[in-house]
């Protein structure tokens, strides 16, 4: 006949066992959810910073490209050769890159962040950063050729080079905003990243939210 103590001490032993594994399994879907929303967490941080910081692109980019005065400088009186219209649209055709040079910071900044952002949401989400990063070398290059342009002494330009002239104007941005490629492609930039950063973004705003009325 079997000894009814050992029994009981193995069915205790058995119960602890399973009480163990039980917990065991509590607390390993306990720490699987907390990094799953501790991973979340980071991602939504990460794409608020970058969403933040294509917002300060596009207007460090718009700022830049804002017409400085001199654009519209009046034709030259007698005399004024020193301060003629074409003297004074060299120095507003040089005031993108002024600019630009001042937020070099913030586009190092963005730079540094793509590497982060294809690791977390995959290279084809880094996209927008290519488009943004280009846009500001097209800046750069199109002013520096407008310079260029209007330091060339030929008197009277032939109809291809006035013509690639205007070109370089509405690209550096003095054109009519409709017809200004570089802002539609800044403006399609910006929409992309939204694509990927803003439902995460509101994802978290909304559980927030959630929370404190729960609270």
């Amino acid at each position: 006949m079997h000894d009814f103590p050992s029994w009981a001490s193995a069915l205790r032993d058995l119960f602890t066992g399973l009480a163990a594994a039980i917990a065991g399994w509590v607390g390993l879907r306990g720490l699987g959810a907390w990094r799953a929303e501790a991973v979340g967490r980071r991602k939504t941080e990460l794409a608020e910073e970058v969403l933040a910081q294509f917002y300060r692109a596009r207007d460090a980019l718009t700022w830049a490209r804002f017409p400085h005065p001199d654009v519209f400088a009046d034709a030259p009186s007698p005399g004024a050769a020193d301060d003629d219209a074409e003297a004074r649209r060299r120095q507003a055709a040089s005031a993108p890159v002024e600019r630009l040079s001042r937020e070099m910071a913030l586009f190092s900044e963005l730079q540094a962040n793509r590497y982060r952002f294809m690791a977390v949401f995959g290279e084809p989400a880094a996209r927008p950063f290519d488009e943004i990063m280009a846009a500001r070398d097209d800046v750069v290059r199109c002013a520096g050729d407008l310079m260029r342009s209007y330091a060339d002494d030929t008197p009277s330009p032939t109809p291809e080079a006035a013509q690639a002239r205007d070109q370089m104007e509405r690209e550096v941005g003095w054109g009519a905003r409709d017809a200004d490629p570089i802002a539609q492609r800044v403006d399609a930039a910006i929409r992309e990243i939204e694509r990927t950063c803003r439902p995460l973004i509101d994802e978290v705003h909304r559980k927030d939210r959630f929370a404190r009325k729960r609270g």
